[in-house]
């Protein structure tokens, strides 16, 4: 089985509940199609689990993404942490999907990142569901590195 892992922002979000609640619904669909997700959040919430320290919380997410066999990042919302996670997937040739909303300004660092094989740009969450389970049904494990939308 594929782990997946989900990364998204958690620190200083304007609407954690929603942000959460994508995650996990990119987790639930991932699962739903037989490949095992990682939601950070559900481990190390900053909220929810305000005892874990930072060194605990680096050490397991740098553990789950460098063993994960795909990255699914959101990208709607700034984040120190997903841009240190897309680097950590990059150096250890680990397949990105990257996710954002329609029209919204994204940095061209993270999308040049050349281990990138989907950019999914939606409307609202359902949108972006969509989108990704039609990627993901493409994506092949076995050769992961291949590309599955066009990239500019």
């Amino acid at each position: 089985m594929s782990n997946i892992y989900i990364s998204g922002a958690l620190t200083d979000v304007i609407n954690p509940v929603e942000c959460k609640a994508l995650y996990e619904k990119i987790g639930l669909l991932c699962e739903e199609i037989g490949l095992q997700a990682y939601v950070p959040h559900k481990q190390t919430d900053p909220v929810n689990n305000p005892d874990i320290s930072p060194r605990e919380v680096f050490d397991q997410d740098k553990y789950q993404v460098s063993n994960s066999d795909l990255v699914i990042a959101y990208l709607g919302s700034l984040s120190f942490g997903v841009g240190m996670e897309l680097a950590f997937a990059e150096t250890n040739n680990i397949p990105i999907i990257l996710l954002y909303e329609t029209g919204k300004k994204i940095s061209r660092f993270p999308r040049g990142i050349p281990t990138v094989i989907a950019e999914i740009q939606f409307h609202d969450h359902e949108d972006a569901l969509n989108q990704l389970k039609k990627v993901l049904a493409k994506w092949n494990p076995e050769h992961p590195q291949f590309p599955l939308s066009a990239r500019q």
